[in-house]
């Protein structure tokens, strides 16, 4: 008989009661039984050894042994530590090892019946097997089991010999010491195995334990980090989903369906203005579904629930495997992008609110202007004071619009036959004034006054915005110089300063919308940070970039490098299609 445990406590266990227990109890697993039933299924083969003992004393001798008082006693002790095993509540007796009170009197009984069924009925010593075996699956004072093993068996034999006046010669004596040695040999077998088993249990619980904790943890890193969380096995099948993504899932059940399958949630995909489309997405183009396929995809926008108040997700995937490199799963992370969405339409809509609104009286002001500098009574004072009101109003419009344009989020461009140096040249020659008014020296480089194709008016309002910047931030005496290149195959022209240059994570920030230096803010010099993010989206409009190249305290020089498109032959064919004679480049008309 053993022992195991359940729970801190070392419980009943042999795999011959197991086996017997198993039977009676229609596959319950042993491990898995009370530990009162643990206890009277074990003591069972020990009753039905003596059960089996007594039916052949009957027949073999039953006037000799059933009249011997110590195997009487024996019998009388083994019934009673049956009905105890099964009768008493052992878990709630107190110290854990107290069933083996049975073992140790079933050990008593052996010997008992050991010794009034000698000689008639051999064997019976070997009943002593039972409760040793008990105690060495126990694990319970292991070195006590294996002198007992030994001990008792070879005393029990003595003790026969004793009883019935058996002369106990050394010849007697040694003659059956080949019984006690195998029960020794049993028994220290059995308490290695314990022991072994005591310590992969140990291992395994322990094992078991750090990864129940490190369940836990994931569990609360990802719920705090306030994303979704779905992994799927690589059959397809759930295997974890976070408290953040039980909720997203419970936002995108229809109205009247408590469990919807896949394809019945409410999932759309997101149109390039932020509204959810209006059909359902299907299943097979759904986040998790692609994840089973092993697609991989990163901030894919979806949306979750009703079409009146959609839920925003920015979904990524991604595929594991395991040591083989087999595909074992995929983890979906669905982020709630909701406020970022709303926050984003409501300053486009401010935008392009406040911006209209501007732009109405500007308009207005700017025509007055106008008409007050075709005014000949007009002093020169009065003509300089109408000058500084034109240029801050031309200024403030031109901000105007540009916040327009990020409200629209898109340039339209108008590709003509233009002469990119002579577009360079004037907004040179706009801006010299406010230069001279700064005390910058504003020089022109080399121009290449050649036709290509470009949008004249989007191009200037490059040029404005890129030499503007280098005005703003060069300090009196400073210089800006303004230069182009051409060759065959691309058009460069840059804008260098003397200015107070940026660092390089400045440089990185540098064409995103609204982004002002730390220089630019701490300086007050006015600006929103629109005017470098359009120009490089009107840039990249016409296939080219901007290069930045800046280093703090020695300035700034932004490149500008566009494909070259020759407009001659494009001219040349349109002139033909409205049957006009065909100019080249500098020639008269």
């Amino acid at each position: 008989m053993s022992a195991t445990q359940t729970g801190d406590q070392r419980h009943v266990k042999h795999w011959l009661p197991a086996l017997v227990a198993r039977i009676a109890t229609k596959g319950v697993p042993f491990a898995d039984l009370s530990l009162r039933r643990k206890v009277g299924w074990s003591q069972t083969p020990v009753f039905l050894a003596v059960a089996i003992a007594c039916m052949l004393a009957a027949f073999i001798s039953p006037a000799e042994v059933f009249t011997d008082p110590f195997f009487l006693a024996g019998v009388s002790l083994t019934v009673l530590n049956t009905v105890l095993a099964w009768a008493l509540p052992w878990k709630a007796m107190g110290p854990e090892q107290v069933y083996l009170t049975i073992a140790a009197s079933g050990l008593v009984a052996a010997v008992l019946m050991a010794m009034g069924a000698y000689p008639w009925v051999s064997g019976v010593s070997l009943l002593a097997a039972f409760p040793i075996f008990w105690f060495a699956w126990s694990g319970f004072v292991p070195r006590l089991t294996l002198l007992l093993s030994f001990t008792v068996p070879l005393a029990t034999i003595w003790l026969q010999l004793l009883h019935h006046e058996v002369p106990l010669t050394f010849e007697a004596m040694i003659k059956p010491m080949l019984v006690p040695l195998l029960i020794l040999a049993l028994a220290t077998t059995t308490v290695i195995a314990e022991h072994n088993s005591a310590l992969m249990e140990q291992k395994l619980r322990t094992t078991l334990t750090d990864s129940r904790r490190q369940t836990h943890l994931l569990n609360a890193v990802l719920n705090a980090a306030n994303v979704g969380v779905v992994v799927v096995d690589r059959d397809g099948g759930d295997v974890f989903m976070n408290d953040v993504q039980r909720f997203q899932h419970r936002y995108a059940t229809p109205e009247g369906n408590p469990d919807p399958n896949e394809s019945e949630l409410l999932v759309h995909a997101v149109t390039p203005d932020y509204e959810p489309v209006t059909e359902l997405l299907e299943p097979r183009n759904r986040p998790v579904v692609r994840a089973i396929r092993q697609e991989e995809f990163t901030d894919e926008l979806f949306t979750l629930g009703p079409l009146e108040n959609p839920m925003y997700l920015s979904t990524s995937a991604r595929s594991f495997f395991d040591e083989e490199g087999e595909y074992d799963g995929a983890v979906t992370m669905f982020k709630n992008i909701t406020p970022l969405i709303e926050a984003s339409k409501t300053r486009d809509r401010f935008l392009a609110n406040v911006s209209h609104e501007l732009r109405t009286p500007l308009t207005s002001i700017l025509g007055y202007v106008e008409l007050l500098e075709d005014e000949t009574e007009l002093t020169d004072a009065q003509r300089q004071s109408v000058g500084v009101i034109t240029r801050n109003s031309e200024r403030m419009l031109h901000m105007v619009n540009d916040l327009l344009a990020a409200a629209a989020g898109q340039h339209q461009v108008n590709i003509v036959a233009m002469d990119l140096g002579e577009v360079i040249h004037a907004q040179i020659q706009s801006l010299r004034p406010r230069a001279e008014t700064a005390g910058i020296s504003l020089i022109e480089g080399n121009l290449c006054h050649e036709l290509v194709l470009g949008d004249p008016l989007r191009l200037a309002q490059v040029v404005d915005n890129l030499v503007s910047n280098a005005i703003k931030y060069t300090k009196a005496g400073g210089t800006v110089t303004v230069g182009m290149g051409c060759d065959s195959n691309e058009i460069r022209f840059g804008i260098s300063d003397t200015g107070q240059g940026m660092s390089q994570d400045d440089v990185d920030g540098l064409f995103t919308r609204f982004f002002r230096t730390d220089e630019a803010r701490r300086s007050g010099l006015p600006g929103v940070g629109l005017g470098l993010a359009i120009s490089q989206e009107l840039v990249a409009a016409h296939g080219g970039k901007i290069k930045v190249e800046s280093q703090l305290g020695r300035g700034t020089t932004m490149t500008v490098i566009m494909p070259r498109k020759n407009a001659g032959n494009a001219t040349r064919s349109l002139a033909q299609s409205l049957g006009l004679p065909s100019v080249r480049p500098g020639e008269p008309r």
